[in-house]
């Protein structure tokens, strides 16, 4: 729960299911966030793998991660073996795992890649960062948001005099805060309260209260391990939405805060270009536009209905099921 690659598996199995294709799910760990569907845990070993594939009569697998990605050239070529790709961040962005994210990296495209049937990338960023260009490109879809349509201006906070709602969505802990920009959101919002500008920061994630508390020390409202329906409630009540992230596959709460009708900015790193159409250089010029934001309703509106449009328009979980259920199939 709170992976992006579970909401993938979800929603194309549950596509897949409606239009009559059998799909079963093997993962190493199941917490029962995901209900109704058929889910198994599968210990990572080739011979249970084939064990579990035989049973389900299956003729293709999928696999979305390690280590059942790393076991797929493992399997018997009877089967139709595929990788769908959601990228590894950079290894340099991690201290103290590089060399071995670096050897897991090269381990696929040396000994994984050339010896399966067929690889899909989640963006056109990851086909090029996984250096795979014959990866077929399917994007994640939106439409598992509940489609409340645009917002209408009286909907904004600063229309009513209000301080700019200004939010994101964080892992708390250490982990992934390098990469993911925790400590960048904190920079912009230090600078925006130093500079005067009428705007509420907020922070949604998982972590615990000692998390939490580092991150209210610096003027940061946070609520902790949000259900779906209060992250829902939480990204359709922001202003902007900012996602501080030095490195995205795709970035699928970027992708979910514009399809709540939520205005969408992010920095023009990884996949970013591809999801949202207002991306930034730096801290300042994010800046510059929160103020703009926050000085204009009006702009802060139009450019809220453009996030809505731009991803309820290009990212669909039916058309990504359909796409690749030709590439399966054919």
């Amino acid at each position: 729960m709170g992976w992006g690659v579970s909401v993938v598996v979800d929603q194309l199995a549950r596509n897949w299911n409606q239009n009559g294709h059998g799909m079963a799910i093997g993962c190493v760990e199941h917490d029962g966030s995901i209900a109704g569907l058929d889910i198994t845990e599968v210990d990572p070993t080739p011979a249970a793998i084939v064990a579990w594939l035989r049973e389900k009569k299956a003729h293709t697998v999928v696999a979305h991660t390690s280590p059942f990605i790393e076991l797929l050239p493992h399997l018997p070529p009877t089967f139709r073996r595929w990788v769908w790709e959601h990228g590894d961040p950079t290894p340099a962005m991690f201290s103290d795992s590089a060399s071995e994210r670096l050897r897991t990296r090269l381990h696929k495209i040396e000994k994984v890649y050339p010896a399966i049937d067929g690889v899909v990338a989640i963006s056109k960023f990851i086909r090029h960062d996984i250096e795979w260009p014959d990866a077929h490109v399917v994007s994640n879809g939106c439409d598992h948001i509940v489609d409340r349509g645009c917002k209408q201006i009286a909907e904004l906070t600063s229309s009513g005099g209000r301080p700019l709602r200004v939010g994101t969505l964080m892992r708390l802990g250490r982990g992934e805060a390098s990469y993911k920009g925790n400590a960048l959101f904190c920079e912009l919002a230090a600078r925006a309260h130093a500079g005067g500008l009428r705007a509420e920061f907020l922070a949604m994630g998982r972590g615990t209260p000692e998390d939490a508390e580092a991150l209210r020390a610096q003027g940061i409202a946070v609520k902790l391990n949000g259900s779906d329906a209060e992250r829902l409630a939480y990204l359709r009540g922001l202003d902007v939405f900012v996602s501080p992230s030095l490195w995205e596959g795709f970035n699928l709460p970027l992708v979910e805060a514009q399809a709540a009708g939520t205005l969408g900015a992010a920095f023009d790193t990884g996949a970013h270009p591809e999801v949202t159409p207002f991306v930034f250089s730096d801290l300042n010029e994010l800046l510059v536009a929160i103020a703009r934001y926050a000085g204009s309703p009006e702009l802060l509106w139009r450019h809220s209905r453009l996030c809505y449009h731009f991803v309820r328009d290009r990212f669909s979980w039916g058309r990504a099921a359909e796409d690749v259920s030709k590439l399966l199939c054919g």
